[in-house]
């Protein structure tokens, strides 16, 4: 009887459970700014009304000839190179109250992506 309740209860488990389906990353080796970083900031950022313009929100401008200076500058805590997951510019992103971009959250790739460039010192490539 106990044999019979096992493989029953095994059975269920494992012909009721999902596939659960976990996020597949493929980033580069080495991230660029240029060609992988500042598109995202594009895309989701450097927006009309956000982090764009002559007055941009939080007086941080994501716009190409703005963003890598703006994010850089030492004072701001955007970027932290010894502690990337502290960098404001990632616990923006990654917050659960009140993450960034407000229109919506980047997927788990996306914000991947930005800490590993952050962890690689954050260069302007």
């Amino acid at each position: 009887m106990f044999k019979l309740i096992v493989l029953i209860t095994l059975t269920s488990l494992f012909s009721c459970t999902k596939a659960k389906v976990e996020d597949v990353c493929t980033s580069p080796q080495n991230v660029s700014f240029q060609k992988d970083i500042q598109p995202i900031f594009n895309t989701n950022c450097a927006t009309s009304g956000c982090h764009a313009g002559t007055k941009p929100a939080g007086s941080l401008n994501l716009e190409a000839s703005f963003a890598y200076v703006n994010l850089m500058d030492t004072k701001s805590g955007y970027i932290d190179t010894l502690y990337p997951k502290a960098s404001l510019l990632y616990t923006c992103m990654t917050s659960i109250t009140n993450p960034m971009p407000p229109n919506g959250k980047l997927d788990k790739c996306t914000t991947d992506l930005i800490l590993q460039w952050i962890t690689q010192k954050a260069k302007n490539n």
